[in-house]
C-alpha cells in the first residue's frame, strides 16, 4: 500500500509558474467563484435542482431557464432566442440536454422561467477576468521585483563566453544560490553597473497596487476590503465611507433572482425562497442583518444598536420610578432603624 503524505493527501502538487498567466488567472477566478457561489441561500429548492448548480450556471453563465422535465424540475442552460418581445427581449430558448434525453425548443414566461443573474445577463465572469488579470500581471511583477533586490549590480559582457558566465551567475541568485563566475579572465570584459540606480518603483507601491485592485475587486461583488492606502490611522468615517458602493450589483442580484422565483413560484406552485447569506447578511443597517422584508427585522436589533451609538459605546440602563422608590425607601428604612437603635442604647 502506497504511503500517504499527511500534508497533501499524497498529491503531488505543481509548482507555482508566476510566468503561465492563463493558469493562474483561472485559478484566481476559481477562487473567487468559492467565495461568490455562497452569495444566497436558497429555501424549498427541489431536489434535482442542488445549490451550488444553480449559482454557478448563473454566475458563469449569466442567466438559467428554470423548467420542468417529465415530473422533475430542473435548470438547465441554452440559448437565447425567437423574435423579440415590444422591448427586444428573447422569447424562446432552445435547451438540448444529452443526459436527460431532452432537446426541446420552449417559450419564455409560459413554458419556462429564465432566472437572470442581473439585469443584463452578464454574470460575474467579465467582471473577475478583468480584475483577476490585473492581479496576475501585478504577481509576476512582485515577483520579479523580489528576485531583482537579490541582485545589486547589473552585469554586461563583451563575448559569449563571459556572456554564458554571467547568465549561470544570474541562474544561481534566483534560485537561491551563491553565484560565483569561475575564471577571472572574465573579468576583463565584464562590466558592473548599479543596479539601484535604474530601479525606481519599490516593493511598497507593488504592494499597495495589489491590495487596491484586490479590495476594488471585493467591493464589486459587495464585501468590504480597505482599499485605502494611508499609512497613518483610519477615522470611522473613511473606513464606511466605500459602503454604499457596494451594494448596487448584489442588490440587483438579488432582485434578479427574487422576481424570477415568484414567477416560478406562480407558475409551478413552489414555494421557493431566497435571501442573502455568509458575509452578505450582515450590513451598517444600525448593526441588524439584513432581511427579505421589514417585518422580519427585530426592532430590538435597531433600538438597542441606536442606543449604544447616541451614549458612547454603552447600552443605557432602564431606572423606573419603582425602584427608585424601592431603594430609598429601603435605604430610609435601614438608616432609620439604625439610627434608634443607637440613641436607645446610649
Amino acid at each position: 500500500m502506497a504511503k500517504i503524505d499527511k500534508y497533501n493527501m499524497g498529491l503531488d502538487f505543481p509548482k507555482y509558474d508566476f510566468k503561465d498567466k492563463n493558469r493562474n488567472i483561472r485559478d484566481y477566478i476559481s477562487y473567487m467563484l468559492n467565495r461568490s457561489l455562497i452569495m444566497f441561500k436558497y429555501h424549498n429548492l427541489p431536489e434535482t435542482i442542488p445549490q451550488r448548480e444553480i449559482e454557478l450556471l448563473l454566475q458563469v453563465n449569466g442567466y438559467g431557464c428554470f423548467c420542468k422535465v417529465g415530473s422533475d424540475f430542473y435548470c438547465l442552460n441554452g440559448g437565447l432566442g425567437g423574435e423579440g418581445d415590444a422591448y427586444g427581449n428573447p422569447t424562446q430558448i432552445v435547451i438540448n440536454n444529452p443526459y436527460l434525453k431532452y432537446n426541446e425548443t420552449l417559450i419564455i414566461d409560459k413554458d419556462c422561467i429564465i432566472i437572470p443573474n442581473d439585469s443584463l445577463y452578464m454574470g460575474l465572469i467579465p467582471l473577475y477576468n478583468r480584475y483577476c488579470s490585473i492581479l496576475v500581471e501585478s504577481d509576476i511583477t512582485m515577483t520579479l521585483a523580489t528576485v531583482n533586490k537579490r541582485i545589486q549590480n547589473l552585469l554586461s559582457a563583451n563575448d559569449d563566453s563571459t556572456v554564458e558566465s554571467a547568465k549561470q551567475f544570474l541562474k544561481d541568485i534566483y534560485e537561491g544560490k551563491l553565484g560565483v563566475i569561475a575564471e577571472s579572465r572574465l573579468f576583463d570584459s565584464l562590466k558592473v553597473q548599479n543596479a539601484s540606480i535604474n530601479s525606481s518603483v519599490s516593493l511598497t507601491d507593488l504592494f499597495e497596487f495589489h491590495q487596491y485592485t484586490k479590495a476594488s475587486l471585493f467591493n464589486e461583488i459587495g464585501l468590504s476590503a480597505n482599499y485605502n492606502m494611508k499609512r497613518e490611522r483610519l477615522t470611522s468615517a473613511e473606513v464606511e465611507a466605500n459602503t454604499d458602493n457596494l451594494y448596487p450589483l448584489v442588490d440587483d442580484m438579488l432582485n434578479s433572482r427574487k422576481t424570477a422565483i415568484e414567477k416560478i413560484n406562480e407558475m409551478f406552485g413552489l414555494n421557493i425562497e431566497i435571501e442573502f447569506s455568509s458575509s452578505w447578511d450582515y450590513r451598517l443597517f444600525n448593526g441588524a442583518s439584513v432581511h427579505n422584508t421589514e417585518s422580519e427585522v427585530d426592532l430590538s436589533e435597531i433600538d438597542g444598536t441606536e442606543n449604544t451609538l447616541e451614549n458612547g459605546g454603552e447600552n443605557p440602563v432602564e431606572t423606573t420610578d419603582e425602584t427608585t422608590d424601592e431603594t430609598t425607601d429601603e435605604t430610609t428604612d435601614e438608616t432609620t432603624d439604625e439610627t434608634t437603635d443607637e440613641t436607645t442604647d446610649e
